[in-house]
């Protein structure tokens, strides 16, 4: 009992620590005098950290994971087939390691239903069956899911379990996508650049519209980036959609920037009210950038009415939000008495925030709003010019 206590600790500590050592060593010992438990706790010790014993008796401890497994223990039958798939202290043997992780498998043991997956969708052991393949991952979590639809891709992919197989590898890199986009896009930028022994931009082009159309904000920006410098309107306006749907993430301010800059160019062709529109959406989802563009489209009439108030508003909002482009814009609002009622003392204030949060272009406008006031010839006093402070 005091030997199964110690191994229980190695299911839950690291590796690199004296418990885990400890309680293995315990383990075995227990094991070896015949105690069944031990033999079940050493199984999902080896299955928990994916480790290769040493020179131990393989013969023996086969024969016992053999018993057990055929008294109904998960674990027993998945480190059996571990010994087959890596060849620890046995021959490396493919298709019997298949074998027991089916076993596995069909007793309910999620780790083994993922390498069963794996075995049907690569063919290691099995004769390769796509459909069987993703049945097994069904009833697995969405981490190990995911996991093992990437490992299978870049199987077919790099062809590491025999021929390559870029359609297929395609579908499943395609079905992981689904669980996580970020991962695909992630597998596409791998593609595109040769990262992992293999460089296939067809592939990369078509993952990052796949990671793009499942919601991946930074493929959306990939393909909206490709499209933006094109002479073509279509290319422009697809470009604009892009950069609207990752806009919709608030934390992607390149987008909301990009959409800003479009507008600020005045584009033809009726892309502006689809600016605008996608400036509305991101800016509904939190975007900071989305906001700033917003009101330099009701404060010069791009695609709105004119209409310095409304860009006052969505200014107070960016700066209440701490952007320091927007506490810049305002402050000159605040100083020139457009769409606000004019505060010096609110302008410097905003200013000063601005010039402390790192954008350049406040302390020029501070330095100007703090020089003392001179008189003109008539004895009234003369107002910076607004050049001054832009």
């Amino acid at each position: 009992m005091r030997l199964l206590k110690l191994g229980q600790k190695a299911l839950t500590v690291d590796m690199d620590t004296q418990d885990f050592v400890t309680g293995l060593d315990a383990v075995k010992i227990a094991s070896a005098r015949g105690d069944r438990e031990a033999t079940r706790l050493m199984a999902k010790i080896m299955a928990r950290h994916q480790i290769i014993l040493g020179a131990d008796d393989r013969a023996k401890l086969e024969r016992r994971f053999r018993f057990e497994a055929l008294r109904g223990a998960s674990s027993s039958v998945l480190a059996i087939a571990n010994m087959y798939d890596r060849g620890d202290g046995v021959p490396v043997d493919t298709k019997k390691a298949a074998e027991w992780y089916l076993w596995a498998a069909r007793v309910g043991h999620e780790r083994a239903m993922a390498h069963a997956a794996y075995a049907y969708g690569t063919g290691r052991g099995l004769e390769r069956n796509e459909a069987t393949a993703l049945k097994w991952l069904g009833s697995v979590n969405e981490g190990r899911q995911r996991s093992t639809l990437l490992d299978i891709g870049w199987a077919l992919a790099l062809g590491t379990e025999g021929s390559k197989d870029m359609p297929t590898a395609l579908r499943f890199f395609e079905r992981a996508a689904q669980i996580k986009p970020s991962t695909v896009y992630q597998v596409a930028l791998d593609l595109e650049r040769g990262t992992r022994g293999i460089q296939d931009r067809d592939a990369a082009g078509h993952l990052i519209r796949v990671a793009a159309e499942r919601g991946d904000s930074g493929a959306a920006t990939h393909l909206a980036n490709a499209l933006s410098g094109s002479s073509n309107v279509e290319d422009q306006r697809r470009a604009v959609q892009w950069y609207g749907l990752a806009a919709q993430d608030k934390t992607n301010i390149a987008a909301g920037q990009s959409l800003a800059r479009l507008l600020a160019l005045r584009p033809s062709g009726g892309l502006v009210s689809d600016i605008v529109a996608a400036l509305e959406k991101a800016k509904a989802a939190g975007n900071p950038e989305a906001i700033i563009g917003l009101a330099h489209a009701y404060s010069e009439g791009i695609g709105v009415d004119v209409s310095p108030e409304k860009a006052a508003i969505l200014l107070e909002e960016a700066s209440g939000a701490g952007h320091p482009e927007a506490k810049y814009k305002l402050g000159l609002m605040y100083k020139s008495g457009v769409g606000v009622t004019a505060d010096l003392n609110k302008a410097v204030e905003l200013m000063t925030s601005a010039r402390d949060s790192g954008y350049p272009l406040a302390a020029v406008a501070l330095s100007s709003m703090m020089e003392p006031v001179t008189t003109n010839s008539v004895g009234e006093p003369a107002q910076a010019s607004e050049a001054a402070v832009q």
